[in-house]
C-alpha cells in the first residue's frame, strides 16, 4: 500500500500576534523570544474554534486510511479479555479486587468483593464475589474515573476521589454498594455521605486508625472549579501552588476540616501524609519541592499530639539531600528505603528512641541491581524487588535484613507487590510483553517450602496467542559510547531481513523505569503489519538507579535524545527494522522526546512520529499547573544559566527549516492539567506556519473531555490506539497482513 496522499499548503490558519517575551541568558544577556500563539494558552472562543477546526482537519486525513476501521475492530477484539488485580483483604473482613470483563468503560476498575473472609477460588466457575463499586455509573460516557481511594480501618467507610486531574473526594459506607443490577441506573450520589471534598490533587487518602477521618492534600479554592461538576474540572492553566494538608472528619462539611500543615514561605512544596500501619501511632509527612528523588521526612506522635496546625513535628530529615520512604515501623524503629549515598537504593533503620537518630544499613546497596520496591508483609518479612538490567527479581527478606529466598527465578518481566503486615499472604503480579498477567501467591507461614508459592490467577487473552510473539533484549552504543539496553518484540510473521517496519517507544525522564508490559493494541499492530516493537531504556529513566536518571537531566538532557536516535540507528544496522520505516512514539516527557528527536535527527531517520501530551514549550512549562515541579529534570527557564541549555532543545523554538520532517501527529486532551494542551496547540500552529510546504502531514488530534491519560475510558483508549497506529500505517504505506 502506498502512503496516504498528502497535499501541502492547506492547513487551517491561526492568527499570529506580535507577542514577544524577554528572557535572561547568562551568555547573551536579554533574549527576545517571539510567542505569536500565546493566545492559544487561554481557553476562549477563538481557541475552541481553532481546536475544533484542527481536529476536523486531522480526522479527515485519518479517515483516508482504508484499514483504520479494520485496525480498530481488531484492537477492540483483542482488548476484550478479563483483566483483574491481586486481591486485598480489607478491614471489613472481605477480599476486594478490581475487575473488568473486557470492554467495560473503565479499564480494570470495577471493584469486586468476596461475600466473606474466605479468599475466592477463581479456578471454579463464577466471578468470585459481588460488585461493590462500579465507576461506569459515575458518568454516562465513562469518562469519570477513580483517582484515589481508601477503606477506613474500621471497615465501615470507603472514600474515593472522582477525577479528570483535580478530584473531588466522596465517602460512602461499605454496606452501601454502587452497583446497579437489572433496573434503573443507580446514582452514585444517592447513598453516599453528604460531604464533598474539593480542590484535591496529587493526594492519597490516609485514614487515622480510629476511622474518624482522613488526611488529604488540597490546593486553594479556585473559582473555575468551585461549583463545577467533575467533567468540567481541569480546563485551566493556573499554576499549582500553596498545597496544604487537611484532616477531614467523616460526616462534617469540608469547611470544618482541620488544617494540619502549610508553608507560605515555600508555595511549591507538596505533602504526602501516611500513618504507621500496625499501631497507628505515627503520622509521617513526606515533603517534596519538585520531581527530584529528594524529600524531607517529618514524624509526629499522634498519641502525644492533637491533629491540627500546632502539631509538633520531629523533622527527622530536614534537608533535600536524598529520598526517604518509610516502609514500616516496629515501635520506635523505622524501616526506610533511601538513596542516601546509594544511587541504587538501600534499606536503613532509624530508632526514634535513640537520641543520636543513628542511620543503620539493613539491606546494603547492590552495585549491579536497582532496589526498586520494598514492602513489609506478614509480621516479620520484607518483600523486595530488584531490577537487574531492566528485569525484575523478587526476594523475601527477614526484618533483620537477611535474604531468605528468591521467588520465580525463571521469570522475565516486571513484578508488582501486594500485601501488608497484618496478612500472611504476599501477592505478586507478573507481566511482560507477551504475558498479560499472572498473579502469584506466596504464603509466608506455610511450613512446607514447596507449597509456599502457587499461581493464584492467570490472565487469558482471547484474540492473541502469546506464543506467536517473542521478546528479546539487545544492547547498543549511544553517541558517547554508553551502552543502552533495548527490548525488541516481534510476531512470528515478522521478517528478519531488515525490511520490517517498527514502532520505537521511549520516555527517558524523572527516574521513571519503563518496564516490560503487555499491550494488546501494539501486539495487534505487530501481527497485522509484520512489525517490530522496540523499547530502548534510555538515560533519564530509573532503570539503573539515580545515576542513570541524572545522566539525562538538565545540561545532560541531550543524552536522552542521543540515546533514542542511536536506538533507531541500531535497529537499522542490525537489520531488525527497515530504513525509513521506523515510527517513534512517546507521551508526556516522552512527547518531548519525540518532538525534540524529530527536530534534531538527520532527515530520513524516522518514517513517522507520534508525540502524545508532550512538553513542547520548554520556556513556559514551569508557568502552568504543576510544571514548576519539573525544573529538577529540565532546569528553570527563568534562571539565566538554565535558559542557555533549555532554549536550544525546546521543540517549539527549534523547528528546522532546512530539512523535510517525517509525518508527525501530535495528540493532546483539552482537560489535561498535567501537561496542559497549550504545548501541543502552539507547536502544531508553529509547525504548520513554518513548514506549510512540508511534503508530509504535520497534524494535531485533540481529545475532548479527557485528561493526561490516567482513567481514560476503554473505548477512548481503543480509538486513540487505532488513530495513532493507523496514522503510522498510512504514513509508512504498510500492507495489511491480517485476515
Amino acid at each position: 500500500m502506498s502512503p496516504t496522499p498528502w497535499i501541502p499548503n492547506q492547513y487551517p490558519t491561526a492568527r499570529r500576534s506580535d507577542r514577544v517575551d524577554v528572557y535572561k541568558s547568562e551568555k547573551r544577556g536579554q533574549v527576545r523570544v517571539p510567542d505569536p500563539y500565546q493566545w492559544l494558552e487561554k481557553q476562549s472562543d477563538e481557541t475552541d474554534k481553532w481546536t475544533t477546526v484542527q481536529d476536523e482537519f486531522t480526522r479527515a486525513y485519518l479517515n483516508k486510511n482504508q484499514h483504520r476501521t479494520k485496525l480498530e475492530k481488531e484492537i477492540r477484539a483483542n482488548t476484550d479479555y478479563e483483566k483483574f488485580t491481586a486481591p486485598s483483604f480489607k478491614y471489613d473482613r472481605r477480599w476486594y479486587w478490581f475487575y473488568n470483563s473486557g470492554l467495560q468503560a473503565q479499564p480494570g476498575m470495577l471493584l469486586y468483593r468476596s461475600k466473606d473472609e474466605v479468599l475466592p477460588d477463581f479456578s471454579k466457575e463464577g466471578l468470585g464475589g459481588e460488585i461493590y463499586f462500579d465507576p461506569n455509573l459515575l458518568s454516562d460516557d465513562g469518562t469519570a474515573a477513580i483517582a484515589t481511594s481508601s477503606f477506613s480501618r474500621s471497615g465501615e467507610y470507603y472514600a474515593y476521589g472522582i477525577s479528570l486531574d483535580f478530584c473531588t473526594i466522596y465517602v460512602r459506607r461499605t454496606r452501601d454498594p454502587l452497583a446497579s443490577a437489572d433496573g434503573p441506573r443507580e446514582d452514585h450520589h444517592a447513598k453516599r455521605l453528604p460531604e464533598e471534598i474539593r480542590f484535591v490533587k496529587f493526594s492519597a487518602i490516609t485514614w487515622t486508625h480510629d476511622s474518624k477521618g482522613f488526611f488529604y492534600q488540597r490546593f486553594p479554592d479556585r473559582g473555575s472549579q468551585s461549583l463545577a461538576p467533575e467533567d468540567q474540572a481541569g480546563i485551566e492553566t493556573i499554576d499549582d501552588k500553596n498545597a496544604m494538608v487537611y484532616y477531614h472528619v467523616v460526616g462534617t462539611p469540608q469547611s470544618e476540616d482541620v488544617l494540619v500543615v502549610k508553608d507560605a514561605e515555600h508555595p511549591e512544596w507538596m505533602w504526602e501524609a501516611s500513618v504507621s500501619e500496625l499501631d497507628g501511632r505515627y503520622l509521617y509527612m513526606s515533603v517534596v519541592r519538585d520531581t527530584a528523588r529528594k524529600n524531607l521526612l517529618w514524624v509526629c506522635d499522634l498519641e502525644e499530639n492533637a491533629i491540627g496546625p500546632n502539631i509538633k513535628w520531629e523533622k527527622l530529615i530536614d534537608e533535600f539531600d536524598a529520598e526517604y520512604r518509610v516502609i514500616a515501623n516496629d515501635g520506635t524503629k523505622l524501616y526506610i528505603l533511601t538513596n542516601e549515598n546509594a544511587p541504587r537504593y538501600k534499606v536503613i533503620t532509624i530508632d526514634l528512641a535513640d537520641p543520636k537518630r543513628e542511620r543503620k544499613d539493613l539491606i546494603a546497596e547492590e552495585k549491579d541491581a536497582f532496589l526498586d520496591d520494598v514492602r513489609a508483609v506478614g509480621k516479620d518479612y520484607l518483600a523486595v524487588v530488584y531490577k537487574r538490567n531492566v528485569i525484575d527479581e523478587i526476594y523475601v527478606y527477614s526484618l533483620d535484613g537477611k535474604r531468605l529466598t528468591r521467588l520465580v527465578p525463571d521469570f522475565v518481566g516486571a513484578a508488582e507487590l501486594s500485601g501488608r503486615r497484618s496478612q500472611n499472604d504476599l501477592f505478586v503480579t507478573l507481566t511482560g510483553f507477551t504475558n498479560p498477567g499472572i498473579i502469584g501467591r506466596y504464603n509466608l507461614i506455610e511450613p512446607d517450602d514447596g507449597k509456599k508459592w502457587s499461581t493464584y490467577r492467570t490472565t487469558h487473552v482471547k484474540g492473541l496467542k502469546a506464543d506467536e510473539f517473542t521478546a528479546e533484549q539487545v544492547w547498543y552504543e549511544s553517541k558517547d559510547g554508553t551502552r543502552i539496553p533495548m527490548f525488541v518484540v516481534r510476531h512470528e510473521s515478522t521478517k528478519r531481513d531488515g525490511t520490517a517496519p517498527a514502532i520505537q517507544y521511549g520516555y527517558g525522564g524523572f527516574s521513571i523505569s519503563v518496564n516490560p508490559s503487555f499491550s494488546s493494541s501494539i501486539l495487534t499492530f505487530l501481527k497485522s503489519y509484520g512489525a517490530v516493537f522496540a523499547l530502548p531504556n534510555i538515560r533519564g529513566g530509573g532503570e539503573f538507579g539515580e545515576e542513570w536518571h541524572e545522566a539525562g537531566i538538565r545540561e545532560k538532557k541531550i543524552n536522552v535524545f542521543d540515546d533514542f536516535i542511536a536506538a533507531t540507528g541500531h535497529l537499522i544496522n542490525a537489520k531488525i527494522a527497515a530504513p525509513g520505516k521506523i515510527a517513534i512514539n512517546g507521551g508526556s516527557n516522552g512527547g518531548l522526546l519525540v518532538a525534540a528527536c524529530v527536530n534534531i535527527a538527520a532527515e530520513g531517520t524516522f518514517g513517522a512520529a507520534v508525540a502524545e501530551v508532550g512538553v513542547l514549550d520548554m520556556l513556559k512549562f514551569a508557568d502552568f499547573t504543576i510544571g514548576k515541579a519539573w525544573v529538577s529534570d529540565y532546569g528553570d527557564p527563568h534562571n539565566p544559566h538554565d535558559f542557555d541549555f533549555i532554549y536550544p532543545i525546546s521543540p517549539l523554538h527549534n523547528v528546522p527549516t532546512d530539512k523535510v520532517l517525517p509525518p508527525l501527529l501530535l495528540m493532546t486532551a483539552d482537560h489535561d492539567d498535567r501537561v496542559v494542551p497549550l504545548h501541543s496547540f502552539k507547536h502544531a500552529a508553529t509547525l504548520q506556519h513554518t513548514l506549510p510546504h512540508n511534503p508530509h502531514p504535520l497534524l494535531i488530534r485533540i481529545d475532548k473531555k479527557a485528561g493526561h491519560g490516567a482513567g481514560k475510558a476503554t473505548e477512548k483508549r481503543i480509538q486513540d490506539a487505532a488513530d495513532k497506529w493507523g496514522f503510522v500505517a498510512q504514513s509508512l504505506g504498510l500492507e495489511w497482513q491480517g485476515s
